[in-house]
């Protein structure tokens, strides 16, 4: 039994040794929380066969193992003993049969325990209560039968065994292989859930045409120890349309159903479960000391731009925080307001009582505007603007920055703006009844005149964007603009994009007209 015993732990312990030859090379890693894990190594062989019972927790139709000898791989569910960490009283008074004990029983109605001196002869069931029993021989020579549900604290009078087992379910997967050399090189890859990244920007604007782009990755790792590999941070959109369950190689916990082979449409309508990073907060330096403009290392693949870094030591259920790149921008400041848009689908919109010289007030918001000009993208991220004043860097907001292509020039939110006013107001000035048939449907056409009013508060020159969307064709304006229309469309009124870009010295106001017509269905 002693050998036997030895045997196993031996075994056991030859099935960890494998399983750690395998190392972690590399880990590409996306934003919507899935990773895929590459690894490679030589493993022991023996019979044609390597065993693994630590199988990790691959994605459906990702775990590809890779090797010219490999013939097959096989998983299966067995039956072993092993030592058993959650242990009853029965099961542990029935492994010490024939050891004296002391019983502490619980009497109800009794302050007192009740306590019982004896040798455990046999544990049975009872058939009457459906509950285990002990048959104790006590100390006077008498035998007593107790209910092991009474039992609220036992102590043993000599050593007792506590080298209990128990039959449990243990997976094991199997690599067979064409050839019987001892040792074989593969490699492994598979995709994970619970591992995934998110972008931080901090862009800090030193003065009105200088400032610095930091990016770094705050990556939460849930799911496997990584070792030192390398980590590859996606940029682009992933697609992994079935990946939404457990390989059928590893999962046992469920029952295969036609479905699972993509009967009734359910393999092919996945539903999502993109894991949701949660990130520890930590502190870390306020500045990186870099060295070069560029320390990113990366490479491009079809849709996809990857950064490459290589943190250390990366345990299961651990995160870090590590710089990507750092670079010198030219930003450009500008303020944006958007007029509401036109409403010609809206029956009398043109008619409602009081429409004519309604001004509304337009929110203005304050930008940065750059271009990237390193030789790599961008990607969607969170960005914490801050700005150096006398009194050294100040925040100033948290908002989106868009992703951008080398090239490429993004936007950034800063704040919006009470210093600089914007109202609105439009009006019908003319109209043609039945001008227009289109579809089967008579329509008059409208000509609007609208009038804009900006006024600059600050203690600056400030450049100030006006945008407006319509449905109509653009007529004139006092104040130059650019006009784009939609390339193709079925609707009577084509859509335009309005835009003005004027310059405003520090309290200068001004107003312009412009016009446009619309075709309605009055």
């Amino acid at each position: 039994m002693k050998k036997h015993l030895l045997l196993h732990l031996f075994l056991g312990f030859a099935l960890v040794l494998n399983a750690q030859n395998l190392s972690v090379k590399t880990v590409t890693i996306f934003k919507n929380g899935k990773s895929l894990i590459s690894k490679s190594g030589k493993v022991p062989v023996s019979n044609s066969r390597y065993s693994m019972t630590e199988l990790p927790a691959a994605l459906f139709g990702t775990y590809w193992v890779t090797g010219a000898e490999v013939a097959s791989v096989f998983a299966a569910l067995d039956s072993v003993d092993a030592a058993d960490s959650y242990l009853s009283t029965a099961d542990v008074l029935r492994k010490n049969l024939g050891k004296q004990v002391v019983l502490y029983l619980h009497v109800p109605n009794q302050a007192n325990d009740m306590v019982v001196i004896g040798t455990v002869e046999r544990i049975f069931n009872d058939r009457e209560f459906g509950q285990e029993s002990l048959l104790v021989k006590v100390k006077d020579g008498g035998w007593a039968t107790v209910n092991v549900s009474q039992i609220r604290r036992y102590d043993f009078l000599e050593m007792p065994d506590m080298n209990i087992t128990a039959k449990k379910a243990r997976k094991h997967l199997d690599l067979n292989f064409k050839t019987a050399k001892t040792e074989l090189e593969i490699g492994l890859s598979y995709l994970v859930n619970k591992l995934g990244w998110m972008p931080v920007y901090r862009l800090e604007l030193n003065d009105k045409t200088k400032g610095r782009l930091s990016l770094r990755a705050e990556i939460a790792n849930d799911a496997e120890d990584l070792g030192d590999a390398e980590l590859r941070l996606a940029v682009g959109i992933p697609n992994f349309a079935f990946a939404t369950r457990l390989s059928q190689l590893v999962d046992f916990g469920r029952e295969v159903s036609p479905q699972d082979y993509g009967y009734r449409g359910n393999l092919f309508n996945p539903s999502s479960n993109a894991y949701q990073v949660s990130l520890d907060a930590e502190t870390y330096e306020e500045r990186v000391v870099v060295s070069t403009e560029e320390q990113v290392d990366g490479s491009q693949a079809e849709d996809f731009y990857f950064y490459t870094i290589r943190p250390g030591n990366f345990p299961k259920n651990s995160r870090y925080q590590h710089p990507v790149f750092e670079t010198d921008i030219q930003p450009s400041h500008f303020f944006e307001c958007t007029l509401p848009t036109t409403s010609a689908k809206r029956k009398g919109y043109y008619q409602e009582p009081g429409r004519n010289g309604i001004e509304e007030k337009i929110p203005v918001t304050h930008y940065v505007e750059f271009k990237n000009t390193t030789t790599y993208p961008w990607t969607t991220g969170a960005a914490n603007l801050l700005s150096q004043s006398a009194a050294g860097l100040q925040p100033l907001s948290q908002d989106m920055l868009p992703y951008t292509a080398p090239g490429a020039t993004c936007k950034v939110k800063i704040a919006q703006t009470p210093e600089i006013k914007v109202t609105h107001g439009e009006g019908d000035v003319d109209r043609q009844e039945n001008a227009k048939k289109f579809f089967s449907t008579t329509y008059d056409k409208v000509k609007i005149e609208a009038q804009v009013l900006a006024v600059n508060y600050k203690t600056e020159p400030v450049k100030l964007k006006i945008c407006r969307d319509i449905e109509g064709t653009p007529l004139s304006s006092e104040q130059k603009w650019t006009t784009r229309q939609e390339q193709a469309t079925l609707r009577v009124n084509p859509s335009h994009s309005l835009e003005w870009v004027i310059e405003l010295k520090p309290g200068e106001e001004r107003k312009w007209m412009y016009s446009y017509e619309v075709f309605v269905n009055m």
